[in-house]
């Protein structure tokens, strides 16, 4: 029975800490707050419909969740003998000339219903039309941040770049090695892929040029990735002080590279990448392939026998230098592919990129059950890691928790992981 536990929780305990996570972010972050996006639009809607009135002018900014807003009022009022009249604008000076424009259309003292954003405008019973017109705004709530749509969305596209490049670092750990330098690779990747695209190609929006740029960057921290796996192998030198030292050089390369100025690429066509859903669809199908080799492949076996012992690998015939190279050089490919996405998302390059994304990305592994001693760790492990440290930094920024306190919680998770393995193991 004690068998079967630890069994049960070595294989979903994870998940049921990233569970107790959404539950007690859920119940941390609730306060009240004035309704916003569709659900705002139904409330406004509901109380036209209880007005009795027949009219109404729905004055909504240009945002999303404005046009979320106007969506559910729409939708809501469809059929129900409502004569709706629309404002849309993201200035307080246009919506009142609007508004005076509407004056011919609608009887004296219209409702007028506005979204959060509009609701703080104060112009509009100074219409005289409109004087004694009632303005109906979206009443306060008391709602979870945390649970809100808008924030759960955004969960999976911020994972989906640490995740790429845990795939790497899995696979270095397992092999009880690590690599500091990925946070300065992604920096590397989208330098060397916007200067490829802005000065080699003269910003072209050719698809074949653009990706010719993204496969220089993704090629440029392969390479750095694949010196890291020949001076750890070949000289012998611990990973830890190799990869820290391609972190400071990768670092200072881009730095150099750009001035210290970020390279803006003005063409939209690059941004398809970077854009929802697509780094998500990205991030899965990496996964998918990297548990397909480590589960399914000789090479995977591979990488956890020289983990669990080198000696006893290289014994048995494994190429332990060949595979550690190749190990290092796809952790140097998954921070180029970061990187890549990542110039795609924000059209730019940058050598202030990916600072300290590496301390996130060992977190991540860590706390997904890799042992930094080597020889045990899983892939899907590592997605949900990721997931458990975006949740966690997240729910911290809701809490409105200062970046320095933050800092002691990631430190403290890294510590509570590592005990917990070293418990397992005993």
């Amino acid at each position: 029975m004690k068998q079967k536990l630890s069994s049960l929780l070595s294989d979903y305990g994870m998940i049921l800490v990233l569970a107790l996570l959404f539950v007690i972010f859920s119940l941390t972050t609730f306060k009240e707050q004035t309704a916003e996006g569709y659900g705002a639009g139904l409330q406004l809607a509901e109380k036209t419909l209880n007005s009795g009135k027949t009219e109404l002018v729905l004055i909504v900014g240009t945002s999303s969740d404005d046009q979320q807003v106007k969506q559910g009022v729409e939708e809501a009022l469809k059929g129900k003998g409502i004569d709706l009249h629309i404002i849309e604008t993201a200035e307080p000076s246009k919506a009142k000339k609007a508004l005076k424009e509407l004056v011919s259309a609608v009887p004296a003292n219209t409702l007028i219903a506005c979204s959060k954003k509009t609701g703080n405008w104060t112009f509009y019973n100074s219409v005289d039309h409109f004087k004694s017109s009632e303005v109906l705004i979206p009443k306060s709530e008391t709602v979870s941040t945390f649970l809100k749509a808008s924030n759960l969305k955004t969960l999976p596209d911020k994972t989906a770049k640490t995740a790429i490049i845990a795939i790497g670092m899995t696979m270095i750990i397992i092999t009880a090695g690590i690599d500091l330098s990925v946070g300065s690779l992604v920096a590397l990747a989208t330098v060397v892929a916007t200067m490829t695209l802005q000065n080699g190609f003269g910003n072209s929006s050719s698809p074949v040029m653009i990706g010719c740029s993204f496969l220089a960057g993704i090629a440029a921290a392969g390479f750095c990735g694949f010196i890291n796996g020949t001076l750890t192998t070949i000289f012998k030198v611990p990973s830890f002080i190799v990869t820290l030292a391609m972190m400071l050089i990768a670092r200072g390369l881009a730095l150099n590279l750009t001035g210290n100025q970020t390279i803006k690429v003005g063409l939209p066509d690059i941004s398809w990448l970077g854009q929802t859903p697509n780094p998500i669809i990205l991030m899965l199908l990496l996964y998918g392939l990297a548990y397909f080799v480590m589960h399914k492949t000789i090479f995977g076996r591979q990488i956890y026998a020289i983990g669990g012992n080198e000696e006893a690998a290289r014994l048995s015939g494994v190429p332990v230098k060949r595979v550690l190279i190749s190990v290092y050089t796809i952790s140097g490919i998954m921070a180029g592919i970061a990187g890549i996405v990542m110039a795609s998302e924000l059209n730019s390059g940058s050598g202030e990129f990916g600072q300290t994304w590496e301390l996130n990305v060992i977190a991540a592994v860590v706390v997904g059950g890799t042992s930094l001693m080597g020889g045990q760790g899983k892939i899907i492990g590592t997605l949900i890691g990721c997931a458990i440290i975006e949740v966690i930094n997240n729910g911290m920024n809701l809490m409105a928790i200062s970046s320095n306190t933050q800092q002691i919680v990631l430190g403290c998770v890294i510590l509570a992981a590592i005990i917990i393995d070293k418990i397992k193991k005993k």
